[in-house]
């Protein structure tokens, strides 16, 4: 509740000067929560949102969360619940007895609790807390590992219900001699309509970047790619799978031994597009520390100031808010190596971003020339035959 405090002193100091002024120092206050406390800048964002209307709206609620007499699962499924309400009467009469009624609850009960609590209050308001939920409607990504991803989507409950409906009926016609699971099934049949995957084919045309040891994409080595934005690490196995596809194209990048990308410089003001390619592979994400922002979505933006040299050792990849802040001054920014970023808040303090490095492998050095498909070579070195195979190819 602390942040809460920080933020709002923030916005007094702001008011003082302008208005925009405030807004300003108050999202700056936000980024520099988020860089102490390591957590994205949207968390302390909702965060202290949730605290600002708790504080005004539901004082009780807000007292027994400051004591301690309730935990901070039981105080979020409240506020959600004070959120989906209509009425300011509602909200006063879920602060009366939400809190003896959710504390002798675990998370789960305290959250059906509520849902029925809001439901029975507001039966009347039912439509209007659909049209503000629908309006909220989105589809997400979560890494799970191992080159997998689960893809979230909020519909409407009757959507919802008939898409599960149509999956189950269409995996159920499946031939007998099928071997997938219903699961199994519903998720590839959900994959195939939405990529319109026909005939084993990739179905899609859409350019997704991975990164990838040469070693491993020839079969020397089974060491993983990833997604040039960090999110997922992919098997070698599906990414030399995908490549066999005639649409792939192969872009190669010239990296140290420790998997760091070499520099590239230009001599004009704004990078063009192959250094805002080589910048995507380098940090594929915004370069603040607890921002995820990939970097088609980004500003390139110089370390030093223009004219300082535009190349990847002076420049990366920033999303807009971070941009304005550093460009106003409310941070700073260094670039003291290639990749690693320095920033330095209002208050002094430092937080340092370390690239990633990219993907390497090591060759393993009796690896059979059979299983490379290339001709045998007695004279030649591995690197060599490598050569060979691109060549070919």
């Amino acid at each position: 509740m602390d942040l809460l405090d920080y933020v709002d002193r923030a916005r007094v100091a702001g008011e003082r000067i302008s208005e925009g002024q405030g807004r300003r120092r108050v999202d700056s206050a936000v980024h520099e929560l988020s860089l102490a406390m390591r957590l994205p800048v949207p968390t302390v964002e909702r965060a202290v949102a949730r605290a600002r209307r708790l504080r005004s709206r539901m004082p009780v609620v807000w007292q027994a969360w400051h004591d301690g007499r309730i935990p901070t699962a039981h105080v979020e499924a409240i506020d959600r619940a004070g959120c989906r309400l209509t009425r300011a009467e509602s909200v006063t009469a879920l602060d009366d007895v939400a809190v003896d009624r959710v504390a002798r609850l675990t998370p789960g009960q305290a959250t059906r609790w509520l849902d029925r609590w809001v439901e029975r209050t507001e039966a009347g308001a039912s439509k209007e807390r659909h049209v503000k939920a629908f309006a909220d409607r989105a589809v997400g990504l979560r890494p799970l590992g191992d080159g997998m991803t689960r893809l979230t989507a909020d519909l409407g409950a009757a959507d919802a219900a008939a898409i599960m409906q149509s999956l189950t009926k269409t995996a159920h016609a499946l031939p007998a001699d099928d071997d997938r699971t219903i699961d199994q099934a519903r998720t590839d049949l959900l994959a195939d309509t939405l990529l319109g995957r026909r005939d084993g084919g990739l179905g899609y045309r859409p350019v997704i970047g991975v990164t990838v040891p040469l070693s491993s994409l020839m079969g020397f080595s089974d060491t993983p790619g990833e997604l040039t934005d960090r999110t997922a690490t992919i098997p070698a196995h599906v990414i030399r799978t995908a490549l066999a596809d005639e649409t792939s194209v192969l872009y190669r990048l010239v990296t140290s031994d420790v998997g760091d990308l070499l520099t590239v410089t230009w001599l004009g003001r704004l990078a063009p597009t192959r250094l805002q390619q080589v910048l995507g592979f380098r940090d594929g994400t915004t370069v603040f520390p607890t921002a995820s922002v990939p970097v088609r979505a980004c500003d390139i933006d110089h370390s030093d100031p223009w004219p300082a040299d535009t190349n990847a050792a002076n420049t990366g990849p920033l999303h807009r808010r971070a941009h304005n802040l550093k460009t106003e001054g409310h941070l700073q920014l260094r670039q003291p190596s290639p990749g690693s970023f320095e920033w330095t808040t209002r208050t002094g303090h430092t937080y340092t971003q370390h690239p990633d490095p990219l993907p390497i492998a090591a060759w393993e050095p009796d690896t059979p020339v059979e299983a490379t498909g290339l001709p045998p070579d007695p004279g030649a070195d591995d690197f060599t035959q490598m050569l060979a195979y691109l060549d070919a190819a």
